[in-house]
């Protein structure tokens, strides 16, 4: 019972040198306490006493109470090490690496710690028969929650040094469930990526995660993640690549040393690829994880990468990751900054256009020819490098989806962000002042104005959405066996309306089964811009309502940009944030 009300007692207000005074008694309650052997719970609550002694009294005058506080916070930390490590088991008996015991451990809150305690030692709950791994979750939750802070209190800046051997030995405990992305494994999961966040904070302990974190950063599954975790390695990443100048360099170095090297002909040359896109896509979070202009010096070396990924024909896995990088680098470099990269951006934008352009229109000829019973077949080309392409594939699906949401992102942000994209716009977006598509009449020949690619692109896609009902409902009525595998349109999100709001993202989706899925976003786009006014508004159904003048004067203009920084920008960067995952669910 004394170890439950000492937390009570040293959270109360007692003067700071009463709390000196009972330093010796506390030490020796707290020795005494390693010795016993105390179950979890009762370990739990001797690492939350000595906490609160620190937060109370942060420093001792005397060199051997300094010294005696340390050995004591390194035996009580170790502890809590091993059992936070309980749930790990060794791979085999010659090696001494560990990985996560398959079996599910039990949930452990971890918010309350007197309650979480009293509830495990209660009468009901028979300890006895409990194996130690219940607690590693609520031992890897306390430990993110105080291990940082509390070490870099009780080790002074002279003694520092001190603090890297505990840390690797927390870290060999603390990589395993960093490793493991299985779904039994997400609760200690967010607790360790939670501590390896808060260690990173503090600049000494980088020899003690450095090397760990990189690897784990490289491993193939490191984005199979839940949505919570990734704000904490954004923090980790950022930490790993400021705190010296090497790192990053070593990452752009295996992106080029990636790319360099030519396809083997003995290789699979679709896992070389995936290789390729993986560090591109690391480098993407990288550079996400940082601040404004960061690595604004690396930016010719970054597109060098990008241009030479571009190059390589028929990869829509590669370029899907491009369209991401694209998109982090309009959130993180200044626009002065990406002049020389915009030809670029709008020339690949422009080739998906195209692409998903001239597949709509073979589907088109297919169901005119062929008739109803060939709908949703995939359509497939063999391009001059000989490689058959399915471009109804999934793998051409995420790249339209992801240009598309390139083009959503730089309509989002404010036109002072994006000077370079206004000269480009006209291409993709209807203007107020624009009658796409009408006959002229030009030196005695007749033309038709250019109409911009989400027109005309919407205007396909809503006449294959038309005739795919169509043929669902011939498939039904005939009982053909394929309306057991034919999607039912009335399920089918091409049907659905998108809400429009000056500043926000449209597309909110991060896959797509069909391209009919990316009506609703053409739809809008085609519609809201395709204005006589300039100035337009969103009213509560979230449709495009038009008025005079929406900000009448320059001080509502600023302040709607002053808003749009702060909340829209924020929920843009949630959303790119969520694209980086995989396999997971993301809400």
């Amino acid at each position: 019972m004394m170890l439950f009300s000492l937390p009570l007692l040293l959270s109360s207000r007692i003067p700071v040198t009463s709390l000196v005074d009972s330093w010796a008694a506390l030490l020796l309650l707290l020795k005494d306490s390693i010795q016993v052997g105390l179950p979890a719970p009762g370990q739990f609550l001797i690492l939350g006493v000595l906490n609160e002694f620190i937060m109370k009294n942060p420093s001792l005058e005397n060199k051997k109470d300094q010294r005696d506080l340390q050995d004591v916070t390194h035996k009580i930390v170790d502890a809590i090490g091993a059992i936070a490590g309980s749930s790990l088991e060794q791979t085999t008996w010659l090696r001494r690496n560990l990985e996560v015991k398959p079996s599910p451990k039990i949930m452990v809150d971890g918010n309350n710690l007197e309650s979480d305690v009293e509830d495990m030692l209660s009468p009901a709950m028979e300890t006895s028969n409990i194996t130690p791994s219940v607690y590693s979750v609520h031992a890897l939750t306390l430990l993110s929650e105080v291990l940082a802070h509390l070490l870099d209190m009780v080790f002074y800046s002279d003694e520092k040094e001190r603090v890297i051997p505990l840390l690797v030995n927390i870290m060999h405990y603390v990589v395993p469930y960093l490793r493991n992305h299985s779904a039994h494994n997400a609760s200690s999961y967010r607790a360790c990526v939670q501590l390896l966040s808060s260690l990173s904070g503090y600049q000494y302990t980088r020899r003690a995660w450095k090397k760990e974190a990189f690897d784990l950063f490289m491993d193939s599954s490191f984005f199979q993640m839940d949505a919570s975790c990734v704000n904490h390695w954004r923090a980790i990443m950022d930490n790993l690549m400021t705190h010296d100048k090497t790192t990053f360099r070593d990452l752009m170095t295996r992106v080029a040393v990636a790319q360099s090297s030519s396809l083997n002909l003995f290789a699979n040359r679709d896992v070389e690829l995936e290789q390729r896109a993986m560090l591109l896509k690391r480098l993407a979070f990288a550079i996400f994880s940082s601040e404004i202009d960061q690595y604004q010096k690396y930016l010719p070396d970054i597109q060098e990468r990008l241009v030479e990924s571009l190059r390589l024909p028929q990869v829509p896995t590669l370029h899907s990751q491009v369209f991401l990088f694209f998109r982090v680098l309009l959130l993180r470099m200044s626009p002065q900054h990406l002049t020389s990269l915009w030809p670029t951006m709008i020339t690949e934008l422009v080739q998906v256009f195209l692409l998903m352009e001239q597949e709509l229109t073979a589907d088109e000829d297919i169901s005119r020819t062929s008739g109803p019973s060939v709908a949703g077949l995939e359509t497939t080309y063999t391009g001059g490098n000989g490689f058959s392409t399915s471009y109804n594939s999934q793998r051409w699906l995420n790249l339209y989806l992801s240009a598309c949401k390139f083009l959503d992102l730089a309509l989002a942000l404010p036109s002072e962000n994006l000077p370079q994209f206004q000269m480009y716009r006209w291409a993709f977006i209807p203007e107020a002042s624009d009658d796409s598509g009408l006959e002229v009449r030009r030196q005695g020949t007749h033309q038709r104005e250019f109409k911009p690619y989400v027109v005309r692109l919407a205007k396909l896609l809503r006449k294959k959405a038309k005739d795919k009902q169509e043929d669902f409902k011939t498939v039904v009525l005939e009982g053909l066996e394929m309306a057991k595998h034919q999607k039912n349109p009335e399920e089918d999100s091409s049907g659905k309306t998108l809400s429009w709001e000056p500043g926000h993202l449209l597309l909110t989706i991060y896959t797509v089964r069909s391209i009919e899925q990316l009506l609703p976003f053409f739809n809008v786009l085609s519609q809201v811009f395709n204005s006589k006014v300039t100035s337009r508004c969103v009213g509560h159904s979230g449709s495009p309502v038009l008025y005079p003048n929406c900000f009448p004067s320059k001080d509502i203009k600023m302040e709607n940009l002053k808003t749009f920084s702060s909340k829209a920008r924020q929920k843009i960067e949630e959303m790119v944030e969520k694209d980086f995952l995989e396999g997971v669910i993301k809400t």
